[in-house]
């Protein structure tokens, strides 16, 4: 019986999941999609692991799949006031297996919801050229909030999932713009 395991990534981890990265996004970056994410090299994936928090889901062998939160009180922009999840990959020849299902789920539930006490959850996806994405979040409960077109032709997608009903303000989604 295979041992799963999640934990917060770590230095050492950077070329396990550079392979990760690179080797998912394939297919994205053959689309033409250029998001920070599809284009990760190993110094991205630093930064990275130093202003997010990049979970990592492995066995007793490897890194099975990865997925990072950012916080809307971090330095940089963000672009909800809700906790916006990204660089969400799984290892390619692991994908069906529902370890980014199970890892998705931990970091919703457990980590989001239970530990921080945050109401909601957000991410981007595509809406053109990748549109399958879209309708696997939909089944997992996310909504779209927000839609723009981007400079390469896409419609970049913004949708959220409600994870503490009682406390979720659907008009705190969006931070004000000045």
């Amino acid at each position: 019986m295979t041992t799963l395991n999640i934990r917060v990534a770590v230095e050492e981890d950077v070329e396990e999941l550079y392979y990760i990265m690179h080797q998912a996004f394939t297919p994205l970056r053959e689309l033409g999609i250029n998001w920070p994410s599809v284009n990760a090299d190993r110094s991205m994936i630093r930064d990275n692991l130093c202003n997010t928090t990049m979970f990592v889901l492995e066995d007793e062998e490897k890194i099975l799949s990865t997925i990072s939160v950012r916080y809307p009180w971090e330095a940089r922009k963000s672009v909800a006031t809700y906790p916006f999840v990204w660089w969400f990959a799984t290892r390619p020849e692991c994908e069906g297996k529902g370890y980014g299902s199970y890892l998705l789920k931990y970091v919703e539930e457990t980590f989001l919801r239970d530990t921080l006490k945050v109401p909601a959850v957000t991410l981007g996806t595509s809406g053109r050229l990748h549109p399958w994405l879209l309708n696997i979040y939909k089944r997992r409960g996310y909504k779209v909030y927000k839609e723009r077109e981007t400079k390469e032709g896409d419609l970049g997608i913004l949708m959220y999932k409600t994870l503490i009903p009682e406390q979720f303000d659907e008009n705190n989604l969006q931070r004000p713009t000045s």
